[in-house]
């Protein structure tokens, strides 16, 4: 695989949610990562769970599929939870 770098894709409300998306998007075969805009404690509390939130990365050729993907679990949950 051709490496092109690297692309933030998404801006998770937590670690929680950020590593739930990266499981899923590891399980459609997209190499993705997280890590906190700021790596100031202070800033957060607690890691993870700052106002910043967490950030998804992934390569950069792989990045249209990757929002994708997020676009329809986020569907998916929205759908889930209207029920």
């Amino acid at each position: 695989m051709k490496v092109t770098g690297c692309k933030k894709i998404y801006n998770a409300e937590n670690i929680i949610e950020a590593e739930m998306l990266v499981e899923m998007l590891k399980e459609n075969g997209i190499a993705a990562f997280t890590q906190e805009p700021s790596s100031s404690v202070a800033a957060y509390g607690v890691a993870g769970f700052g106002v910043y939130g967490v950030d998804i990365w992934t390569e950069a050729d792989e990045a249209e599929k990757a929002v994708q993907i997020i676009e329809e679990i986020e569907k998916s949950l929205d759908t889930e939870n209207a029920e």
